[in-house]
């Protein structure tokens, strides 16, 4: 039996945690999207409706905004939903490919582990400021954002390794064009 019908045991245990960890960022993004649409709607009835308005529901739609935006970063990357230079996957040659998609790959965590000790630096700095309207420390607004850039860091650096290993991930061409019907 190969090792792709069959994988080891660590492997399969790793694919099963990869597997969680991205049910559980889709999670908190659709629970993001879902957010922001209820307080959304309720800042646009409130404008048509008497009594006072709401004043945190525009305050934390826009974290939910925030929160969504990072918490799904990860899970972008892995499935080669993110901005890619897919116009390099018609290259003949696939050596050339791969070390450009491993030298993309490798930008990406770079920017990942930057973007993630920035986020660091806020989570440790950011307690004794408080939101305007929820008076919740911002550290905790930023919390999110540091989980999602080191997910992505992660699942760069492992794309990266894929690649390198198993050769480039070529992008299926997509059928845009629309034939006109013969008369």
């Amino acid at each position: 039996m190969s090792e792709t019908q069959h994988p080891p045991g660590t492997i399969r245990v790793l694919r099963r945690i990869v597997r969680a960890l991205t049910w559980i960022e889709i999670t908190i993004g659709a629970v993001c999207v879902l957010i922001i649409l209820v307080l959304v709607f309720t800042q646009a009835l409130q404008r048509y409706l008497a009594g006072g308005d709401i004043a945190w529901t525009g305050e934390l739609s826009k974290f939910g905004l925030v929160w969504l935006t990072f918490s799904v970063i990860g899970v972008l990357v892995t499935s080669r939903e993110h901005i890619a230079l897919e116009i390099v996957d018609v290259i003949p040659n696939r050596m050339i490919v791969r070390i450009i998609q491993v030298l993309a790959l490798l930008i990406v965590a770079a920017t990942g582990l930057g973007l993630s000790t920035e986020a660091l630096a806020l989570v440790e700095t950011s307690g004794i400021i408080k939101s305007p309207v929820l008076r919740m420390p911002m550290s905790w607004v930023y919390i999110p954002v540091l989980v999602g850039v080191v997910s992505m860091t992660i699942r760069a650096l492992v794309a990266a390794i894929d690649v390198a290993w198993h050769g480039p991930v070529i992008a299926e061409p997509e059928n845009d064009s629309v034939e006109a019907p013969i008369a």
